[in-house]
C-alpha cells in the first residue's frame, strides 16, 4: 500500500503565479533596467572597456533572458488557451519596456538640461 498524495513532491506556488510574476514584473523590470543603462552607455559617451563589456553582457543577457523564459515558454503553452503568439509576448513583455527605459534616460537627460 502506497501513502495518499501524489507520487511526486510538488513545487512551492503555482505555475500560474510563478508565470505572471514573470511575464508582468520581473521581466518588464528587467529590460527597462537594461534599456536605462544601454541608453545611459550611448548617451554619456565614456566608451571604455570595462563599461563596454558590462553592456555587451547586460544586451547578451537579456537577449538569452527573452529567448528562454519569455519566447520558449509561449511556444509550450496550447494554442487555444492563449490568444497572443510567442513574439507578441516578446513585444510586450521584453521591447516595449525596453524601449521605456532607455526613453526614461532619455527624459531625465533632457530634464537635466
Amino acid at each position: 500500500m502506497g501513502h495518499p498524495g501524489p507520487p511526486f513532491p510538488r513545487a512551492m506556488g503555482s505555475h500560474r503565479l510563478s508565470a505572471s510574476f514573470l511575464y508582468f514584473f520581473l521581466a518588464p523590470v528587467l529590460c527597462a533596467f537594461s534599456g536605462f543603462h544601454t541608453a545611459s552607455y550611448l548617451l554619456v559617451g565614456l566608451y571604455t572597456w570595462p563599461r563596454t563589456s558590462r553592456v555587451i553582457v547586460l544586451t547578451i543577457g537579456m537577449l538569452i533572458f527573452s529567448y528562454e523564459f519569455i519566447f520558449k515558454n509561449d511556444m509550450s503553452r496550447p494554442t487555444s488557451k492563449w490568444r497572443h503568439s510567442s513574439l507578441e509576448s516578446v513585444l510586450y513583455t521584453c521591447v516595449i519596456p525596453y524601449t521605456i527605459g532607455a526613453g526614461a534616460l532619455l527624459v531625465l537627460a533632457g530634464l537635466s538640461e
